[in-house]
């Protein structure tokens, strides 16, 4: 019987009861595919004896003199999570190539000396219940065939797929936060790729602040509408609330004269609430409903309301700091204008 017809057998199979039901009805013919021979005590140790631990692990495989990977049974429906830790461990210690994890029917594959965290060494699973009968052919093949695991070839592939699966999940989880940081401090070169492309396909060339306005979900202004002098921009790029047209990294602002450094302009908009609890604790309550035509400048007692809640100087209120940059800086301003203060009170000072 081929591996092919084996693991159509296992499709069409009752679910086994029990691990021990799995280990002999799916697993040990599945492996005796793969060139292993269940009936050799030397190769195919069952109930292997993790020296020095006092644990025992239900399959080892041997060749060339030596272990090369050890595979745990569960029952099946079991939450394999729960044991994949002990099972590296033995593995590590027994110094094993490939170690699985398996109900017969879910097959969690780890290359266990790998230096990662241990559920990072996971580099494969396998459902011979949903996955195409090619891809388990391949994959099994691969990772488990008596030949591939004893000549290091099985290692050597799994270390591949497993460092590509590291790096995608990587990128899976930092592009987003470098996008949104482009978004919200667009750079140089960002603003001028989209201007050129929107002027190659329709022969309009947008200005720097109509771009940022897009980026921001703003409305597109007049071309020029915020234009300034060489100097008027320079003032711009160290004061005043205008200074947000800027693409620069803010390192302080300043509010009624005293200074406060930050690193983002997010915090700006935290700092000068929490600033403002403290002058007006007893007035905040009115912050509760929402202020004008800013009406996310609004303090909330449910921190579920915020998509990113901020807590007000440790009182009962939040607010929400999630938002692009220039409407944080609306409303901020806006907060001040309610408590009574003047815009140009906030000055932001750029690197």
């Amino acid at each position: 019987m081929s591996l092919e017809e084996c693991l159509e057998r296992v499709r069409s199979a009752p679910v086994p009861s029990h691990e021990e039901a799995a280990k002999f009805q799916l697993i040990a013919p599945i492996l005796r595919n793969l060139g292993w021979n269940p009936d050799d005590g030397a190769e195919f140790l069952l109930e292997h004896s993790v020296g020095g631990t006092g644990g025992k692990v239900d399959i080892a495989l041997k060749g060339d003199g030596r272990l090369v990977a050890l595979v745990e049974a569960k029952r099946p429906n079991a939450d394999l999570s729960q044991h994949e830790e002990q099972l590296l461990r033995y593995a590590f210690h027994e110094g094993v190539d490939i170690c699985v994890l398996t109900t017969g029917l879910e097959w969690w594959l780890f290359l266990p000396r790998e230096k990662v965290e241990w559920a990072e060494r996971r580099f494969a699973v396998l459902d011979l219940v949903h996955d195409s009968v090619d891809r388990l052919t391949e994959d099994l093949n691969a990772f488990l065939h008596r030949e591939t695991l004893v000549n290091g070839q099985a290692e050597t592939k799994a270390k591949l797929v497993l460092k590509a699966s590291l790096e995608a999940a990587r990128l899976e989880e930092e592009i987003p936060e470098i996008w949104q940081t482009m978004l919200d401090e667009p750079d140089e070169e960002l603003v001028e790729l989209i201007a050129t492309r929107v002027y190659e396909q329709l022969n309009l060339r947008p200005d720097k602040n109509q771009v940022i306005a897009v980026l921001y979900g703003e409305p597109v202004p007049m071309a020029g509408e915020h234009e300034s002098s060489a100097a008027e921009a320079t003032q711009a790029a160290s004061t005043g609330a205008t200074s947000r047209a800027s693409s620069r990294r803010p390192v302080a602002f300043r509010l009624w004269g005293v200074r406060y450094p930050v690193s983002t302009r997010k915090e700006i908009y935290a700092q000068v609430v929490d600033l403002l609890y403290e002058w007006h604790a007893d007035a905040f309550s009115s912050l509760l409903e929402p202020i004008g035509r800013a009406r996310e400048a609004c303090a909330t007692l449910d921190p579920d309301d915020c998509d990113s809640p901020h807590r007000v100087k440790s009182s009962r209120y939040f607010i929400d700091s999630q938002g692009h940059t220039w409407t944080l800086f609306r409303q901020a301003e806006s907060l001040l204008e309610h408590f009574g203060y003047d815009r140009s009170d906030l000055e932001v000072l750029f690197e």
